[in-house]
């Protein structure tokens, strides 16, 4: 009998191990790139290039994040460090290769600006705008962000022009893998089923 089910526990707990590839909450500074384990956060990252303007492009493309436009700039204009990196782009646009259900950045720029978010398809679900007090005149610091239970797949941070630069910073991507490390129903009910199953087998050894 414990033969018998020892494959169909082994699979239950492997099931209930599983993470999604990109789970929990990620924060970009842009200070790092990947490394080689393609995980970002960890030793092996390295640092952003030093160099004045360059495109975003792939750069996070492995942690499924790549941008169809978008420019990093690095200066001190942002927080006043020469060697920051920050986004300095008219209409910073991209996609995610797997869902994720929370996005927030910062902002400092001369103009509005307005975070959305689109699902797998290429609709709205969700939208933030972040009304500068004074367009045009002075920085203004402030916050984006946008939350959905739907998937989100692709976003932009747009000003009220598309010939304005906004200058962006302190990208968080959030999944709900984040709100806790609970298996998910299915799973949890089958690692249940697999320890009544072997507690069945251990009594009617006992029996026996």
């Amino acid at each position: 009998m414990l033969k018998s089910i020892r494959p169909f526990i082994l699979a239950a707990a492997a099931l209930c191990s599983v993470t999604p590839a990109f789970a929990g909450q990620i924060t970009i500074d842009f200070e790092h790139l990947p490394g080689a384990d393609g995980v970002l956060g960890t030793a092996d990252d390295t640092a952003m290039p030093n160099t004045f303007l360059q495109s975003l492009d792939n750069k996070y493309g492995a942690i499924g994040l790549t941008f169809q436009q978008g420019s990093l700039l690095q200066d001190s204009f942002y927080n006043g460090d020469r060697l920051n990196h920050f986004i300095s782009s008219t209409n910073p646009i991209a996609t995610l290769a797997q869902a994720v259900n929370g996005i927030r950045i910062d902002s400092v720029s001369y103009w509005d600006a307005t975070l959305t978010a689109f699902d797998i398809s290429g609709n709205v679900i969700a939208t933030d705008r972040l009304a500068h007090p004074n367009p045009g005149n002075a920085k203004y610091m402030g916050s984006l962000s946008v939350s959905s239970a739907q998937g989100i797949y692709r976003f932009s941070v747009l000003p009220n022009n598309p010939n304005y630069i906004l200058n962006l910073d302190n990208l968080v991507l959030t999944t709900a893998d984040a709100v806790a490390e609970v298996p998910e129903p299915a799973q949890a009910s089958l690692f249940l089923l697999g320890l009544a199953l072997v507690g069945a087998a251990a009594r009617k050894r006992r029996k026996a």
